[in-house]
């Protein structure tokens, strides 16, 4: 945080996210967030780390870092992976077969909304409640 270059890269990251945030004045802010006096030790959570700048106010009772903390927020939002993403797709491909990749949506969501309620009972289908729909 106390590092030089993290300066110009929150002026960078206001920049190129289009949140409003003011690049000039968010790098002013993280200029003074350096001189606080950071969260307690035992504080792991990145989100508890940044609730506690958040929750920082002025005289005025006003956010003490308005646009820092819409940019991190923001950035905070963005996702760091794509492994649930590459999961649904591992999970769609052990269930539907070559020889069924023309199924339609529908089908191919009842498929998956079975085996996934069959996982969740233990691979036990006699766990099942079949109801006929009249």
């Amino acid at each position: 945080m106390n590092d030089s270059r993290s300066i110009a890269g929150i002026a960078a990251l206001a920049r190129k996210i289009a949140i409003g945030a003011s690049s000039d004045v968010a790098q002013a802010e993280w200029l003074l967030l350096r001189t606080e006096n950071g969260p307690r030790e035992d504080i792991t959570r990145i989100d508890h780390f940044w609730n506690h700048y958040f929750g920082l106010v002025n005289k005025r009772g006003d956010s003490k870092y308005p646009e820092l903390t819409k940019l991190i927020k923001a950035v905070m939002t963005l996702s760091h992976g794509s492994a649930d993403v590459e999961c649904g797709f591992s999970r769609s491909g052990r269930i539907i077969g070559e020889d069924q990749a023309l199924l339609s949506e529908r089908v191919m969501d009842a498929r998956l909304m079975v085996y996934d309620t069959l996982r969740l009972n233990g691979g036990k289908p006699e766990r099942f409640l079949f109801q006929k729909n009249s």
